[in-house]
């Protein structure tokens, strides 16, 4: 089970890195925003488990949208992007972690007010235990004002 939210980690890592990454000419609106993020992690063949998580985070003025909702790059992690044939953009990651190798494709549809994103994630622990998910995260702006959030 310990392996089986590797992937989803992964996805809630970007989106909690979104604050911190800026850029000009950001499509999106800043201020406070709310992330609905469902879907199901197959940790066994006959084994899924939900995942659900409600998050808002703080987008900043000129804040890239990707930024938002795919996991940022590291010294692990390779990422591909490229347009996607319903014009939202496609990304595909591979990292190679201790605990596992992960790979995760996911699409990204943006606007000023709302986002929506879907991500499968697969990976292999050195055992050879696999997962599979399946995540779909909707996001929609609240308002201007973050408040605590940063």
């Amino acid at each position: 089970m310990r392996y089986a939210t590797l992937g989803f980690i992964l996805v809630i890592a970007g989106l909690s890195s979104a604050a911190t990454a800026s850029a000009k000419d950001a499509p999106m609106q800043p201020g406070l925003w709310s992330m609905d993020i469902q879907g199901k992690t197959q940790i066994a063949a006959d084994q899924t488990v939900p995942v659900q998580r409600t998050m808002k985070i703080c987008v900043k003025p000129g804040q890239k949208p990707e930024t938002v909702v795919v996991p940022m790059d590291g010294k692990q992690c390779t990422r591909e992007q490229s347009p996607a044939a319903d014009g939202g953009t496609q990304w595909t990651f591979h990292c190679d972690l201790p605990q596992a190798k992960v790979t995760q494709t996911g699409t990204l549809h943006y606007g000023p007010t709302t986002f929506k994103s879907q991500w499968t994630i697969d990976s292999v622990t050195p055992s050879g235990a696999t997962t599979h998910s399946d995540v779909q995260v909707n996001g929609k702006r609240l308002g201007s004002d973050c408040g605590n959030l940063k």
